[in-house]
């Protein structure tokens, strides 16, 4: 996953998701953010979200806690 604008949008329409209390919704939404967490640009994306002052603030918090979860995850400590 490159950094364009296309993929900030597809990431924060999938973000948006993971906020809806349908599970219909919410699980594909999860499950796809899981998939592309393996991309090397992926914490890349979700930094470039955070830090976008035209992204909503919903999706841009959404975000951070995917960041830190993805950290939690991925980053021993």
């Amino acid at each position: 996953m490159e950094v364009t604008d296309e993929n900030l949008a597809t990431l924060a329409n999938y973000l948006q998701q993971t906020l809806n209390p349908d599970t219909n919704v919410r699980r594909p939404a999860e499950k796809f953010l899981e998939s592309v967490e393996v991309n090397q640009n992926y914490a890349i994306l979700v930094l470039h979200l955070i830090d976008k002052e035209t992204v909503d603030l919903t999706i841009r918090v959404a975000a951070a806690i995917a960041f830190k979860n993805f950290i939690k995850r991925n980053w021993p400590i």
